[in-house]
């Protein structure tokens, strides 16, 4: 876990990229400010003068810098705002790519188990909470060493008793209110950022199971569960509120405060003559002005606090460990005629004390079918999932022709091996677009081919806007065996040279299983396939069968050999056999 030095510093960094833009709105921040003390000090000074029924020429100076100061302050308001908005808006959007970047590494970690509420509120609410981190929490302690720096110089014309008075009275207020904000706040800013992030996580795991609320008649309790939260919530942003307006109140008493005692000691400056009556209006009012910049600095501190326990929270994510992601290497190492894939001495665990896998060997030739069957548990899946690069083994060793996994990048993996998974997800979209994700420049030849050798010409053809039809979010309006053969043809539509299928016939009807098995026994002729079930049917179609048990591969062989043998694989093929019966 980072410190708060260390994540401020890391915040920072972040930022360097726009340091010139910052400085630039920072620069418009202080001009925007210092041209509205300059459109005060001249019109008290004008008001003051024509009380005292000055000669309208002895203002025209004054009157000038009214206009400038008053269209200045306009336009530099407006620059400020520009630059300022369009460095969050970029800020931003650096900051999701940061958290994204880093995410990428750890999607395949065994240590990564968050719910995906938890994740999406660390990928939204946390990363949004950043977005304040410069225009809340840099640029007003710039701007307010800018008007500090401004005033002393201002006041130190007439008497630099003033400048240090002013001085004393504003720095601890631009200090002491914040520092006081943060005692008050820190506490509620990191209760409210973690219920934002359990309301979120809670809100999209129970919608995610609305129909196990509703079946087991739970939306009260789920109801009642939310309004909690939100309650919570409300009362922490009150008190939010009530300290923002403690500030507000603070902020106005030193104003007074300073005022007076300015006044205090100017006063009598003005009855010895050494301070012009007229100017003792121009202070005032100036001060009063400068004190614009003190109302942002509490809520500098505020931001701060939330943005500390924003980044804490994807710190807690980015921190987790994982392998490091291994550079891309030359093309060349790979024979791109030669996919033969090799596993040897083979060992996985997912907490490091048990193995879901152990001493696995076996190999793939080109062009060969492989299955690997097992009952659920087996370690089948995590199999499929070290294969596709999408895992880390602990130890042992992949070859693809004569270059080592180790050797290779992750990309370079999977642009030779596509993994249709267990579960596939479609995105919200068209047909269309969610098999354009395996090549985005496919042509209608190629998808119309991925759609015939997966079984979705059919029925692509029933719906009225055929690729164009809209998928809802997760598939939710499409069939389990409809969103595995997508699948399928996005797998196909990849064209590696070699394809792992995990358990894809699983949700598929009898019909539909023999005619994906066809069109794997068809595409098997350009294509190395590994085959990955507990449905042991037409298993005689394989040049190969793998029986993985307890995470063990137990036998292997052919599928008459297997069943004369008699063994493991016999029993579970009979046991399968008379369940169809």
């Amino acid at each position: 876990m980072k410190n708060k030095a260390q994540i401020f510093n890391k915040l920072l960094k972040l930022t360097l990229d726009y340091k010139f833009a910052m400085l630039t709105a920072t620069l418009m921040a202080f001009l925007a400010v210092g041209s509205g003390i300059g459109l005060m000090m001249t019109s008290s000074f004008i008001i003051a003068s024509a009380a005292l029924q000055t000669p309208i020429f002895k203002l025209q100076v004054a009157i000038v810098g009214v206009r400038f100061f008053g269209i200045a302050r306009g336009i530099f308001r407006y620059l400020e705002r520009y630059f300022s908005h369009n460095i969050t808006f970029k800020l931003l959007a650096k900051f999701r790519i940061w958290f994204f970047q880093s995410l990428e590494p750890l999607i395949p970690s065994k240590k990564f188990d968050l719910t995906s509420g938890d994740l999406l509120s660390r990928a939204t609410e946390d990363v949004e909470s950043l977005e304040h981190f410069y225009v809340r929490v840099i640029s007003p302690p710039l701007v307010f060493l800018g008007i500090s720096l401004l005033m002393f110089i201002l006041l130190g014309i007439f008497d630099i008793r003033y400048s240090f008075i002013f001085s004393i009275l504003f720095v601890g207020s631009g200090i002491g209110i914040p520092i006081l904000t943060l005692i008050l706040s820190r506490k509620i800013g990191i209760e409210l950022v973690n219920l934002k992030a359990i309301i979120e996580e809670t809100t999209v795991d129970y919608f995610q199971g609305i129909k196990e609320l509703l079946v087991y008649d739970l939306y009260e309790n789920w109801k009642k569960e939310i309004l909690s939260l939100q309650n919570q919530i409300l009362a922490l942003e009150s008190k939010m509120n009530k300290i923002q307006s403690l500030n507000e109140i603070l902020a106005g008493l030193f104003m007074n405060l300073t005022v007076a005692v300015l006044l205090f000691v100017a006063i009598p400056d003005v009855n010895t003559g050494k301070l012009n009556g007229i100017y003792l209006s121009v202070i005032t009012i100036g001060i009063m002005a400068s004190f614009e910049i003190i109302s942002q600095m509490p809520l500098a501190f505020q931001y701060l606090s939330k943005s500390f326990e924003s980044a804490k929270r994807l710190y807690d994510i980015l921190e987790l460990p994982y392998a490091e992601p291994k550079k891309a290497v030359s093309p060349n190492i790979i024979n791109n005629n030669f996919y033969n894939l090799k596993v040897h001495n083979l060992n996985f665990s997912y907490d490091g004390i048990r193995n879901t896998l152990s001493n696995i060997n076996f190999e793939l030739k080109e062009r060969e079918k492989l299955a690997i069957v097992g009952t659920s548990g087996a370690g089948k899946s995590t199999l499929a999932n070290i294969l596709a690069g999408l895992l880390p083994p602990d130890s042992g060793e992949i070859l693809i022709g004569n270059t080592s996994y180790y050797d290779l990048a992750p990309e370079q993996i999977r642009q030779i091996i596509s993994l249709v998974p267990q579960k596939v997800h479609l995105f919200a979209g068209t047909i269309r677009e969610n098999l354009l994700f395996a090549k985005p420049d496919a042509t209608e030849g190629e998808i119309l081919e991925a759609l015939q050798m997966s079984q979705l010409q059919s029925f692509i053809e029933r719906l009225p806007k055929k690729l164009d039809t809209y998928i809802a979010e997760l598939g939710n309006n499409l069939s389990g065996g409809e969103i595995k053969r997508i699948g399928i043809a996005r797998a196909l539509l990849r064209n590696t040279p070699i394809i792992i299928f995990d358990e894809v016939t699983s949700h598929l009807d009898p019909f539909t299983e023999s005619a994906i098995l066809d069109s794997i026994l068809k595409i098997s002729k350009e294509k190395s396939i590994i085959y990955i079930t507990h449905r042991l049917t037409r298993m005689d179609i394989f040049n190969h069968i793998i029986v993985i048990q307890n995470g063990q591969i137990v036998e292997q062989g052919k599928h008459s050999e297997l069943i004369k043998h008699g063994f493991y694989y016999s029993k579970l093929f009979y046991s399968f056999a008379k369940r169809l019966e």
